[in-house]
């Protein structure tokens, strides 16, 4: 399954970006676009998930997103000459 999301970003480039060329307006437009949303609403409508469950996976999303970040955070940093490994970019 390919699975194509057309979204757009609603912050600025970093902290430091004021996001001034853009308007609320369009921002707003933008956000109501969320492929998210709109996904999650199109499993609802076609009978796919009720929202009981599409909450229940939301919520173990989030706690696996949690585990990850204590796994990170308690894990040693790695060496200098690993650093690089599995990094393609």
């Amino acid at each position: 399954m390919l699975l194509e999301a057309k979204t757009y970003r609603w912050l600025g480039h970093s902290k430091s970006d004021a996001n001034v060329y853009r308007t609320k307006e369009e921002i707003a437009e933008w956000k109501g676009k969320c492929p998210i949303k709109r996904f999650r609403k199109h499993l609802e409508e076609n009978g796919v998930f009720d929202s009981s469950q599409l909450n229940a996976i939301e919520l173990q999303a989030w706690s696996d997103i949690e585990r990850a970040v204590e796994f990170a955070e308690q894990s040693p940093y790695p060496s200098i000459d690993t650093i690089f490994d599995d990094v393609y970019a």
